[in-house]
């Protein structure tokens, strides 16, 4: 966070043209102008869904037409937004307390209420508290305790992020990557990289996991059929999965029941995974390109065994690993395996997608460079279903303008 208030950028959410303007003055007394500006819900969604935007603060007014503070705040929360959020209003303090609990229990990173007028006195305690470090996420450093795997998988508490793709010649909405998390009753919130490796590692965590991820994303592809839009879907599977001969026909009956076609799932696995037992991989991953599914080899160009898996396996996407993309345009090395990596993809006529997109001079190195795909904070972060079906109208509003 950055110490200088200059530094700091701030977007503002309120009906009124005078409110704005006063809260605008107030933060310029305090040396903050990169301010952005919404005069209702719809407004600040367009604004934290621009390619590239991030807030430091939001600051959120409570009573708006149409969709008001907490339907506001509620969105933000399905986004997975990171930006801490402050609520202004002249509503009660009771209703200021609940409005800052339902903004925590959304999992955004509440600071605090402040009734107006907005002074630099009601402001400065906001911005230390904004100085705080957060503690909202467990460590990725500190591995989840594998006694209570059992008690995750009963008790419902792994549950999905969708992080957004994009075609990049057309800008279109392409698909997501369902990415899995761990809501510990006692611990808080595990990333994938506390937990996922040693539940792969056991024999029975491993078919649970890849049941629920088979299981929760191909449901969320169908939910979309049945409104009336296709979502393409990208799935992360332990290679040991692919021990399962009958994976094929499992993915299949999934798939038929939720009414997705095929060629909408992805299933990715690992380059530094990939290099096990041959004969079998080679069996099921044939069988799922023939059934119309898709695989793509993940994290590429970290592994040693990557272009012996590309000639031997039937992968139909190459996705190149984010510490490759991110810093490429500034990076002679880096561009230099991105492009290698780019032109493999193109000579074996697999579509290529880009991680960890975070800056526009990497985008347009990426679109100079001809690859298909793209996903990264600059797009969007991981978000909930709801969130990503207000994302994607959004997304699409913006194609249009």
């Amino acid at each position: 966070m950055p110490d200088d208030n200059s530094l700091l950028r701030v977007l503002v959410i309120d009906d009124q043209l005078h409110v704005r303007t006063w809260v605008r003055h107030v933060l310029g007394s305090l040396s903050i102008t990169n301010i952005t500006e919404a005069e209702d819900g719809r407004e600040a969604l367009t604004a934290v869904t621009h390619p590239g935007a991030w807030f430091d603060l939001i600051l959120c007014d409570l009573r708006m037409p149409e969709r008001d503070g907490i339907e506001t705040i509620r969105s933000f929360g399905a986004l997975g937004l990171e930006s801490a959020v402050a609520i202004m209003s002249v509503e009660d303090e009771r209703v200021l307390e609940t409005a800052g609990m339902l903004a925590e229990v959304q999992g955004l990173r509440m600071l605090g209420t402040i009734p107006k007028p907005v002074t630099v006195e009601k402001l400065e305690p906001i911005l230390k508290r904004l100085r705080e470090v957060p503690n909202k996420n467990v460590d990725d450093a500190f591995m989840a305790p594998d006694q209570d795997f059992q008690h995750a998988f009963k008790h419902g508490e792994l549950f999905f992020l969708y992080q957004p793709k994009i075609w990049m010649r057309t800008g279109k909405f392409a698909g997501v990557e369902a990415l899995v998390r761990w809501k510990h009753p006692e611990l808080g919130l595990f990333q994938p990289a506390s937990f996922v490796p040693a539940m792969e590692e056991h024999d029975r965590y491993n078919a649970a996991l890849a049941d629920f991820s088979l299981r929760e994303a191909i449901a969320c592809a169908g939910r979309w059929h049945d409104a009336g839009q296709e979502l393409g879907v990208a799935i992360n599977l332990s290679v040991r999965t692919f021990d399962r001969i009958d994976l094929p026909e499992r993915i299949e009956s999934l798939a038929r029941d939720a009414h997705v076609p095929p060629e909408r799932i992805t299933l990715e696995v690992s380059e530094t995974q990939v290099a096990r037992d041959a004969i079998k991989m080679v069996d099921v991953a044939t069988r799922l390109r023939l059934k119309g599914f898709r695989l793509s080899i993940d994290d590429f160009g970290t592994g040693q065994s990557g272009l012996s898996q590309l000639q031997r396996l039937p992968f139909s996407e190459l996705k190149i690993d984010r510490r490759f993309v991110d810093g490429c345009s500034t990076s002679s090395t880096k561009r230099s395996v991105v492009e290698a990596s780019l032109t493999l993809a193109r000579n074996l006529k697999m579509t290529s997608v880009a991680k960890g997109v975070q800056q526009r001079p990497d985008w347009d190195l990426l679109d100079e460079l001809g690859c298909d795909m793209i996903q990264g904070f600059m797009i969007a972060r991981p978000m909930t279903e709801e969130g990503l079906e207000a994302w994607a109208a959004q997304w699409a509003l913006g194609q249009r303008s």
